[in-house]
């Protein structure tokens, strides 16, 4: 079975780069494609996708398990060090994920979402355009929080998924989130 990574039907870029309008545009789309990543990623990891703690354990389980990493090529890591400040070339990565697992990444980051949207009254995906200078300014995240700020969960993921890279394996990263959160929902 192939796993097929999220292919938005017009041209991305940055989020912060991205007017109002095309913010709205991606998002509308984003949530539309929620309910057939979770079947596709359900059906491809054997997980019961029940939004229940133990569903965040056993997702990230099969994840670990399942996660391609590559080396990067030189010529990869050369483009990346030239245009990096000298005290931030230690944060460059050696290796990076296969696309497939780039796609798992993000569709356990939505699923992430869902489970703590569907555990908590009154939150929901949203999007937040202002100010500019917000790191998610204008990218899907769980809104309605009640510290007045908002669940990147992609971000949240993605910055596990880094440190999967350097060789870090907690089997209860997501569950752990999902913990940590509440004390802002």
């Amino acid at each position: 079975m192939e796993y097929k990574s999220m292919q938005p039907p017009f041209g991305m870029k940055e989020y912060s780069e991205m007017s109002k309008n095309e913010a709205k545009e991606h998002f509308n789309w984003f949530k539309q494609q929620i309910p057939s990543r979770l079947e596709q990623l359900g059906a491809f990891s054997q997980i019961h996708l029940d939004y229940t703690d133990r569903s965040l354990i056993d997702i990230w389980e099969w994840y670990l398990g399942n996660v391609q990493i590559q080396s990067k090529s030189a010529s990869e890591l050369e483009e990346e060090h030239p245009e990096t400040e000298e005290w931030l070339k230690s944060y460059i990565y050696e290796k990076k994920l296969y696309i497939k697992s780039q796609a798992f990444t993000i569709d356990i980051a939505i699923y992430l979402g869902e489970t703590v949207k569907s555990n908590h009254s009154g939150l929901d995906w949203g999007i937040v355009f202002k100010p500019k200078s917000y790191i998610s300014v204008n990218r899907p995240v769980i809104t309605g929080l009640t510290k007045e700020t908002d669940m990147d969960v992609i971000m949240i993921v993605t910055n596990k998924m880094f440190a999967v890279l350097k060789g870090q394996r907690n089997l209860n990263a997501l569950f752990d989130i999902n913990h940590t959160w509440k004390e802002f929902i």
